[in-house]
């Protein structure tokens, strides 16, 4: 299964997104978006500018090409709100396909929420809440739980709908959102439940609030805010001018700015609508949904974070099918447990390989950079964290004061550090005795006393362990507040069953 590529023209921006496969959590291996502006003036004369539409053709050439050049002869290319709406949008395709080769399908309104709901799951497949999509020329809206969309609307809510071609606002844009917010049925009934932001827009008044409040991570996606917060902050650049919005430039696109304070109206109307218990920002959208579309029933069932775990062991470490036997040696360390924890256990036993190519004196802080920076779906930020620091301390990591240390551990508890410290010293303990092998963990076992850590080995085995071994040990188990001891007397939990069964 070779690699799938979505072409995305929107109002504002048009972009090419190339994925390695159509996998549960395949890596994005090409991404880059062009500020074609087609939606502007779209609602006062009714039609794409020459400029713009120029613009976007020149674009997907160059998309066109990239595309032949990597051997995708089947991407999946959608238009959405300014191209539909045009009265020149069906030109506008018939001069894509000839100077191009590309065949554009327009999407209507309500399949492009759909396709938002299905982006939000893709990416969280727990979701459960209202999915809003603001892009350039419309407002998507839907609802998202049990891995279903529905409810699915559309608005004509777009910032670039509510300025015209020079990008002064129309009259009374409040109005009007407020208007189109109020003929949604379902909307004022569905308050209190989560709310997932996606559009660049949006995330830009996020990546805003992150600066504001000082907030370590760069990574947007699950991304969650007060929604006190960004309702406040939706508010005050609402009001402001395109002069004031300056102070923003060094945190967002300049041309993101032009649009800010009209894409921050139509929230904070919308949040003071639906009353959010939390609000989650989503890197994923139209175009993963596009990919979540692709899928088949059985690989959509799958945890992507699980999936993606695998997919870079495989590519970096040396032993990827390592990690279940890793979580099951250790499992007896670990008797109290909630069920996210175990799955994010998993993760690390899985990933617990990847950073051996490094160089020992920066191993740590590498693997700690790729966990957080990397794109492992199926987490939150918090999930990132204890995942990254578990990795650290496997690693033998120390210097706390490298920046990525820093930010992984801002993310987590008191209490989850020592849970992470916990799962990388047996880690380290169980890496060091087998090299990283399935087979080598086969020759000893952990085993708890009310005072003591066993490391219960076969006696024909006792050579396996060394000074490296046993210091890993009595680190783990001082850490523990128990005593570490080698028994090579001990009877194999194996060996007792087979006896039991002659």
């Amino acid at each position: 299964m070779g690699k799938f590529a979505v072409i995305d023209i929107g109002s504002n921006t048009v972009r090419l997104v190339v994925y390695e496969n159509r996998e549960r959590a395949p890596y994005v291996v090409f991404n880059e978006k062009v500020f074609c502006g087609l939606g502007r003036g779209v609602s006062e004369t009714g039609l794409m500018i020459k400029e713009s539409m120029d613009l976007a053709v020149s674009t997907l050439k160059r998309f066109s090409m990239l595309l032949n050049k990597m051997g995708i002869n089947d991407p999946r290319i959608v238009a959405t709100s300014a191209v539909r709406d045009a009265s020149n949008g069906s030109d506008f395709i018939i001069m894509v396909k000839k100077k191009t080769g590309l065949n554009i399908k327009v999407i209507d309104g309500i399949e492009e929420a759909r396709l938002s709901g299905c982006g939000v799951i893709c990416a969280v497949p727990h979701a459960d809440g209202i999915v809003g999509d603001l892009g350039g020329g419309s407002l998507e809206l839907a609802i998202v739980g049990d891995k279903k969309v529905s409810n699915e609307v559309t608005l004509p809510i777009g910032p670039l709908r509510l300025q015209d071609q020079m990008g002064n606002w129309i009259d009374n844009p409040k109005r009007l959102v407020k208007k189109e917010l109020k003929s949604v049925e379902w909307l004022s009934g569905a308050k209190h439940k989560k709310f997932y932001a996606v559009g660049g827009a949006w995330r830009s008044l996020a990546r805003i609030h992150m600066k504001v409040v000082g907030y370590q991570h760069i990574n947007m996606h699950n991304y969650v805010i007060p929604v006190d917060e960004i309702t406040a902050l939706a508010k005050r650049i609402s009001r402001m001018t395109l002069v004031e919005l300056d102070e923003y430039l060094p945190y967002i696109s300049e041309k993101r700015v032009n649009i800010l304070s009209l894409a921050s109206l139509t929230l904070y109307r919308l949040l003071r609508t639906i009353k959010p218990s939390k609000f989650i920002v989503s890197a994923f959208g139209v175009r993963e949904g596009l990919l979540y579309d692709e899928m088949d029933e059985d690989v959509r069932m799958q945890d992507p974070l699980i999936v993606g775990c695998h997919q870079v062991a495989k590519m970096t470490g040396r032993f990827p099918e390592h990690g279940k036997r890793l979580y099951e040696w250790i499992d007896p360390l670990f008797l109290e447990e909630t069920q996210e924890q175990k799955r994010l256990r998993l993760a690390i036993c899985i990933l617990s390989d990847v950073g051996w190519r490094g160089h020992p004196e920066y191993r740590a802080e590498k693997v700690v950079a790729e966990i957080l920076y990397g794109r492992l779906g199926g987490i939150n930020h918090w999930g990132a964290g204890l995942i990254a620091m578990a990795l650290y301390v496997c690693y033998g990591g120390a210097n706390h004061r490298a920046r990525q240390v820093e930010v992984a551990t801002s993310l987590i508890s008191r209490e989850d550090m020592y849970y992470t410290k916990k799962v990388g010293m047996a880690l380290r303990l169980a890496q060091r005795l087998s090299a990283g092998t399935s087979k080598g963990l086969q020759l000893a076992e952990l085993s708890l006393t009310s005072d003591t850590l066993l490391l219960n080995v076969k006696p024909d085995k006792i050579d396996i362990i060394n000074d490296v071994v046993r210091k890993r040990l009595g680190d783990l188990a001082g850490f523990l507040e128990l005593e570490g001891v080698v028994d090579d007397s001990y009877v194999f939990n194996s060996e007792k069953e087979k006896v039991s069964a002659e």
